[in-house]
Parts: C-alpha cells; structure tokens; sequence
C-alpha cells in the first residue's frame, strides 16, 4: 500500500471519529449508534496498523480489522472481569488515542507523498519455505499466459472485475429489499427474484474471469463467501441463528450488571466477544443488541475469507492460489453456521494466529544440510500472545486446537522457536482454570477415548416422522463438498509426497481430531473437527498440481487451455457457490430466530416475575430466549421437560395434547405460568420429526381455545400467553 490508500484510510477513520462528535453534540441518535459501533467494533486496529511497516492492501485490512477486535475484546474483558465498567471513558481514552497515531501516520504519509516514495520500505514476506507448496511452477498447466505476461496485459484493461463484483452486489442487496419478511418454508432460495440471481451470477462470472485472467479475485471471492448471510440480513432483519438470542441475552446482562456473572453459565465465562460488543452498545446507545447480533456474519465471513487467504500466501507462492484456497475455504463453512457466536470470532483469531506464527523462513523441502527455521520476530510474538489471550477469553475449544495445529508444524520444523504454542496455550489453560466450576458438563470423564460416540452428529431420538428431504440435503450436500475437497487434497499430498510442508498440511488436517478423543462437545464435536480441518485441506486443494496431473493439457495451444480454465473454473464456483448458499438458507424456516417470536421473548423475561415459567410446545431449540439481563431470573421448559412429543401413530387430538401440557405446567414450580405459540416452534419440529406443522398448529388453536390462558403479545407469528386460572379448561 501506497501512502494514497493508507491516507483514505485514515480519513475514514477521522470521518467516523468527526461524525460521532457531531451525532453526541446535536444529539442524532442513530448517527450515534451507527458511528461508535463501527468505530469500536471495525475501525479500532486502523490507526495502529498505519504506524506499523506498509503492507499489503489484504494484509493491511486483516491486520487493522483484527487488531482492532482483539482490542476491543481485552478492553471489554477487562471491564468487565474487574466489574469496572467505564464504556465512555474507555472510549474516550482510545480515541484520544487514535487521534494522536493517526496524526502521526497521516504526517509521514503526506511527507511520503510529496516525495513519492514509500514512507517505509515494505519487506518482500513469502511463505513458510523458499519454494512453497504450489511449486512455484511457472505457466499453470489451465493458464494460457504466465503472471508476468498477465499482469502487464491487465494494466491496459478496463476493471471489469470490481465493476462486475459491485454490481452483482447491487442486485443483491435491492433484489433482498424487494423481500423483506418472515422465511418461508421454502428459504431464502424460494422468495429471492431474477435481480437476485442476476447478481449471483455477476459475482460468479466476476470471480471466473479473475482466476482465468490471472486478476485478483480477491473482490468477487469474498463477497461470494458473504452473499448468502447478506441476503438473509437484508430480507429477515433478525439473526439467522435462535440461539444468537441467548448470546444477546449475555451482552445485555453485562450491560445491566457492569461485568460478568463468574459461574453462572459458560457464556458469562468465556464473554470476550459478548464484553467487546457490551461496550459498543454501551457507547453507542444501543436499545437492542440484535441489530450486532443480525449484521455481525456479514462482517465476519468476509474477514474468514480475508483471514484464511493470507494464511494460504504463507504456502502458495501464487496469490490467485492463495484466495482460491481462501475462498474455498470461507464458502464450506455450512456445516457450522455463521452467526453472532465465539466461534465465529474464534475462527478469525486462529486464522491470524497461524499466519503470524508461519511468517519465518523454514528450510527448503528436501535440502541435505539440516537447517533450522528461522525465528518469528519480537513483535510477532507479541501479537500471537495478545490474539491467544482474546482467544482464551472468548472460545472454549478454539484456542486448544489452535494449539494442536501449531504444534505440528513445530514438529515438521515449521515454526520456530519451539515454544511459541505456548503463547496460546497457557492463557487458555489459566482462563479454564479460573472457570473451572462450570466445565463439569462439557469435561466428563467417560467421554475421553471414546472417539466413535464422541464425533458421532446429533441425535433426535424423540423423532417419531421422517425427516423432510429438505434437512438431510442442507446436512449432506456440505459435507459432500468437504469429502470433495479432502480428497482433492489427498491428490495434492500424492503428487506432492516428498515436500514436507505437504505432510504438515495434512497433518495439521487431522490434529481437529483431538477434540473428539477428549469431549463430544455437547455432541457438536464433529461440526468444529471439520471446521479447523478445512482451512488446511482448502491450501492444499488450491496448491493441486495441474501441469503434472494433466500434462496433455499443459502442452495444448493457449485457447485449450484458457477454455479449460474457463470450463474447469466455472463448474468448481457453481458447485461450491451453489451448495453454499443451499446449506445456508434451505432451513431459514426453522432456523432463523423470528422477529415475532423474539419479540415475544424479550416481552415475557422483561415482564414476568421471577421464577416464573414459560412453556414451549415444541423443542426448546427455535426459541431466541435468554435474550434479556433478567434471562437467569425466568425458566424456560419445553416438551420434553412435560413427557415429549404425542403419539402419532393414530389421530392427533389436540386438545388433549393442550389439556396435558397445561396440567404439567401447572403442577410445575414457578411464580407465574406462560406459554409461547410460535410458528418457527412448529416449523422446527417438523423439520426434525418431531411433529407436524399441521398438527402443530392444531395445538396453537387449541390454547387459543382454552379459556385459562390469557393472550399478553400477539403477532402474525407468534402469541404470548400467561395462564390466569386453574381447573378445568372451557367445554
């Protein structure tokens, strides 16, 4: 990066700064709440990151984007442990403080302009060896042309490729306006209209024409990987995720207690995320945490894409490899939804990590002489310290297989110095320590070992109907792309089998593994082993060696091999694009936390007395409770806490199924006795097996119908009751 981009960025950073001066000044609400949070959440690590040696425009805005989180997250855990809430002044301190760097970076920038030179020399970073895993190969076999002749060709062509990628998300964002509303059964796929689709295929076609034109795919790539949760953000206004709700619950009970609860429940444990997004809305003057909580994967699958191609640039010498292995990466991410979440911040700070800690110069694959790596620099130390302590704080299972992966490359001689896994190992164990009284649920004794049970998926035994085709495809058709790209990884490993930095690929593939030889994790320890596994098998599918695996093709005439390029580009985007955003949306009908339903929620825990309980019909799972401070004062029960689902072997009657369910709750111990009659409930169930919709919503009527039960909150969606009377219901 020149001194010109460093200084818009810069100027963004004051912009936003002037403008929430302005918002506190005349008062303007929202100017206020849009201004800080995007200033303590996004643009925190801007000014420092300008201080630091010029990098890459891609390194720049990883580096700036998650220093700028890691900040806010130490600083909101801090308050927040010590119960020494200060949100404004902490903010005022920081961009006191920003103002200051920023006036020093804009000074030697504007010095290095009037100059024309670079204020700094930047420093040339390659991968983890002298020749990457890639091979550095110089004409790619479905290339016609090499980098050099490519990139001097493109400097007189239009930018045809961010032109297309800004329109295709034109279309997509005015196409999810056109809307706007409630998922349907069929997902987001069923509702969106040709203007939609029209700007998928823009971004597709964008990408094509960048990986076969040798351009950077870095625009169409990461908005690809972002298009389905941006859509989903536009058209439903609401979390894509129920259970984003309960971690909403936990940045209000910081807000409204000035810290965390130590030993209440494991959020409250490990609320470094939750702490970071407490202050925001604390500073900005945020009524409802949900807005984060709806737009934070739209942030943060860009960032996972961002973050996984640098760390693929550490191993690919060819930086179109590098954001196909990004890419790949940050599009088979389905299995484990991106939501408000630890573990979506836990990703990006693994990701960083590893890009930190495979900066040095390790010894060339095959040398004779033994040679040692060469030392990671003092201030990239301090960096992977600082993310291990964000990591400590914020995931319980991120930074330990962090630690697994790290520690193979120590063994393949990858990393030096030896020791620097511990850098995030040992503040993850002290922070375990520290909560150690509420891990007993996730840490049991009989677990250990058994690995088959362990990585087994969830289990519905209480399911009595078939699952809808629907549900098993959104599991299916993602795990298919993983096995696809494993084994396209395995390729790689054989054609490449004497390079050891292969060998650490795979390898550090497999070291996920541990987690399942050590907990079932609440039985979704097999989502997060293929979640660390992938990033790895992405670099060594993207480092697949055309020209030894076809080498007809590499000795084809140019217009062979640019139209296979076109060819092979093309299908691999549709399938990996195409089962991306099908496994994202497919189950939006019971997956997406309702605005109705959530409303009815917050509506209940802010107003019912304490101890008191509300009943779901269903599975407790479609529900956005605990979304308030007051979620630890109220009880949630489900069916299954009552006797389960009905017998639906014979006719379904309802209102017996009502009259039971009532009796249980009323024999319950509670204050007071509510119950929520929501469709995303009934849609849930169905999808599971559990019941059907329609008798489902034979049930809603059948509460509706019993006198007992008064309606406090009614919407199209979802109804609010409360019971006001015991004995038997109206005839």
């Amino acid at each position: 990066m020149g001194p010109a981009p460093r200084l818009a960025a810069a100027a963004l950073v004051a912009l936003t700064l002037v403008a929430l001066g302005v918002a506190l000044v005349a008062d303007l609400v929202v100017l206020r709440q849009a201004t800080a949070t995007v200033f303590l959440l996004l643009e925190l690590g801007v000014a420092p990151a300008l201080l630091a040696r010029p990098l890459r425009a891609s390194r720049f805005v990883l580096v700036a984007l998650v220093g700028g989180l890691v900040a806010a997250v130490l600083i909101g855990i801090t308050m927040a442990t010590l119960h020494v809430w200060v949100p404004v002044p902490a903010a005022v301190v920081v961009a006191v403080a920003t103002v200051v760097m920023l006036a020093v970076a804009v000074r030697r920038d504007l010095r290095a302009l009037r100059d024309g030179r670079l204020p700094l020399a930047p420093v040339a970073e390659s991968g983890p060896a002298g020749r990457t895993v890639d091979g550095a190969h110089p004409v790619d076999a479905l290339h016609p042309e090499t980098p050099a002749e490519a990139r001097a060709a493109s400097t007189a062509r239009l930018p045809l490729v961010p032109l297309a990628t800004v329109a295709g998300v034109a279309l997509v964002v005015v196409a999810s306006l056109l809307v706007r509303g409630d998922p349907p059964p069929g997902g987001l796929l069923s509702i969106e209209g040709p203007l939609w689709w029209a700007g998928l295929v823009l971004l597709v076609a964008a990408a094509v024409v960048a990986v076969v034109s040798r351009r950077s795919p870095a625009l169409p790539l990461t908005s690809l990987s972002g298009v389905a949760v941006l859509s989903q953000a536009i058209a439903y206004g609401t979390p894509t995720m129920v259970s984003a709700a309960r971690h909403v619950g936990v940045v209000e009970s910081i807000r409204a207690n000035g810290g965390t609860s130590t030993g209440v429940d494991i959020f409250q444990s490990w609320s470094g995320l939750f702490a970071a997004v407490a202050w925001a809305a604390d500073v900005a003057g945020l009524r409802d945490v949900m807005v984060v909580a709806t737009w934070w994967p739209v942030m943060i699958s860009p960032l996972i894409t961002l973050a996984a191609t640098v760390l693929a640039a550490r191993f690919l010498t060819d930086e179109g490899r590098a954001w196909i292995a990004g890419g790949l990466f940050g599009l088979t991410l389905t299995l484990n939804t991106l939501y408000f979440s630890p573990q979506s911040l836990g990703v990006v700070l693994s990701l960083s990590v590893f890009a930190l800690a495979l900066s040095g110069r390790p010894p060339i694959s095959g040398a004779r002489r033994r040679s040692r790596p060469a030392s990671v620099a003092p201030w990239r130390l301090a960096a992977v310290l600082a993310l291990g302590c964000a990591l400590a704080v914020t995931h319980q299972i991120s930074p330990y297989l962090t630690v697994a992966a790290l520690v193979v490359f120590v063994a393949f001689r990858l990393i030096r110095p030896w020791w620097l896994p511990a850098l995030v190992l040992v503040p993850a164990v002290l922070w375990a320590l520290s909560n150690a009284s509420v891990l007993g649920a996730f840490l049991l004794p009989t677990a250990f070992g058994d690995v088959v049970s362990n990585a087994a998926p969830p289990a519905h035994s209480a399911a009595t109907l078939p699952v809808p085709i629907v549900k098993t495809l959104a599991f299916a058709l993602p795990a298919a792309v993983l096995v696809l790209l494993g084994l396209v990884a395995l390729v790689t490993l054989l054609l490449r089998r004497r390079d050891r930095r292969a060998w650490a690929l795979a390898v550090a593939a497999i070291s996920p593994v541990s987690l399942v030889v050590a907990t079932n994790y609440g039985a979704e320890g097999i989502f997060r082993v293929t979640l660390f596994a992938a990033p790895w098998l992405s670099i060594l599918a993207a480092a697949l060696p055309w020209h030894r695996l076809l080498p007809g093709l590499a000795r084809s005439s140019a217009r062979a091999r640019r139209g296979a390029a076109v060819v092979a580009t093309s299908v691999a985007l549709v399938v990996v694009v195409g089962v991306n955003v099908f496994g994202a949306t497919a189950l939006d009908w019971n997956r997406v936390a309702s605005a109705d339903t959530t409303r009815a929620t917050a509506r209940y825990e802010e107003t019912a007395a304490a101890g008191a309980a509300l009943l779901v019909p269903g599975t407790g799972n479609a529900t956005p409770g605990a979304r308030t401070a007051r979620y630890d004062q109220v009880q949630y029960l489900t069916r299954e806490a009552l006797g389960g689902w009905p017998d639906t072997s014979s006719s379904y009657d309802a209102a017996a199924d009502e009259a039971r369910l009532t009796s249980g709750l009323e024999a319950w111990d509670a204050t007071e006795r509510w119950v929520l009659v929501s469709d995303v409930v009934g849609a849930y169930d169905d999808r599971y097996g559990f019941q059907s919709y329609d008798d489902y919503t034979e049930l809603a009527a059948a509460f509706a119908a019993d006198g007992r039960w008064e309606a406090v909150m009614t919407t199209p969606t979802a109804t609010l009751y409360r019971l006001t009377t015991t004995g038997a219901g109206d005839e």
